[in-house]
């Protein structure tokens, strides 16, 4: 009990000391953002409550303490604007605990440089962007229904011949409750130091609570909410339901004042821009592939790819 009473009382310090700095703007490393599971996309965003497979390393690390199989899933995103990026992640349970680790790379592409000679703009050499991370995580079993995590990220930036890292901590708390299938969970993610190119900027920090249920083992839902320190709050819900080997997923994410769902000058009404849709199909036992689709208004869509296996 003493355990868990300081781990709540270090991840209320982590709240505090993380909203102090909201909305003071700009942050920096935005690829921290970005989505990493087709699954959870699927789902509207939504997973703190669930974290029930290996996609817990991003969305909250605690819950790997209850999983009793080693995960490991690849994922191809082709985001707006014909940016590519994928990702890794692996969760190896251990009578101490589950490890985890995983890996993002996004290549933005070859840009062309431009300088200005007198009043005229010429071209330059052409020059390339990307953005990379990796993570190490642990979960672990505190009590019988309450477990924590806490992970630790290394990030580096690049554009052209500038390079900036730093590194980031997330800290998470996973309870199942006595009612099975119900669980809630809440992580603070992207704690560190300031990280740019010239000038530093605050990494995107957030706090997210989530409640999830598995109805049965082809039911689930969830609801989060996320809270940015640098924008508007987020609220999403979504479910997935699975018939035979088919999974179908639908969710929808809601950003307040900021909401995708704004009017575009000549767009018209973004009212699908929340949506999210996804499908899984389950390979066999410990196999399974999923795929998400999300429209973003203006801005075109976002799909993602992924397989997933389980081993022990």
């Amino acid at each position: 009990m003493r355990t868990s009473v300081i781990l709540v009382s270090v991840l209320s310090l982590a709240l505090v000391s993380a909203m102090a700095r909201a909305d003071q703007g700009t942050t920096a490393a935005a690829f921290l953002q970005l989505d990493t599971s087709p699954r959870v996309i699927g789902m509207g965003d939504s997973f703190a409550g669930l974290a029930d497979d290996v996609n817990d390393v991003e969305y909250n690390p605690a819950g790997s303490a209850f999983l009793t199989q080693k995960e490991v899933t690849v994922m191809d995103a082709m985001w707006i604007q014909g940016i590519n990026y994928g990702y890794g992640a692996l969760d190896w349970p251990f009578s101490f605990g589950t490890l985890s680790a995983d890996l993002f790379y996004l290549n933005a592409g070859t840009f062309q440089g431009t300088a200005l000679q007198g009043n005229t703009v010429v071209n330059t050499s052409t020059f390339t962007a990307a953005d990379m991370y990796g993570t190490l995580a642990y979960g672990r079993k505190i009590l019988p229904y309450l477990s924590a995590g806490v992970s630790v990220k290394f990030l580096n930036e690049q554009i052209a011949a500038y390079s900036a890292s730093t590194a980031a901590a997330s800290l998470s708390l996973f309870y199942r409750s006595p009612i099975p299938g119900l669980g809630a969970g809440l992580v603070v993610s992207n704690l560190g130091p300031d990280e740019g190119f010239q000038q530093g900027f605050p990494l995107p920090a957030n706090i997210r609570m989530g409640v999830g249920y598995k109805v049965t083992q082809d039911i689930s839902v969830d609801s989060d909410y996320t809270q940015y320190f640098n924008t508007a709050g987020t609220w999403s819900i979504g479910g997935e339901y699975g018939y035979r080997i088919l999974v179908f997923r639908a969710g929808y994410k809601y950003q307040g004042a900021v909401d995708y769902n704004q009017v575009e000058q000549g767009y018209g009404p973004a009212a699908a821009a929340g949506l999210d849709l996804g499908l899984g199909i389950r390979l066999f036992k410990n196999y399974s592939a999923d795929y998400s689709y999300s429209p973003m208004g203006f801005l075109g869509s976002s799909q993602m790819l992924s397989l997933s296996a389980k081993f022990d």
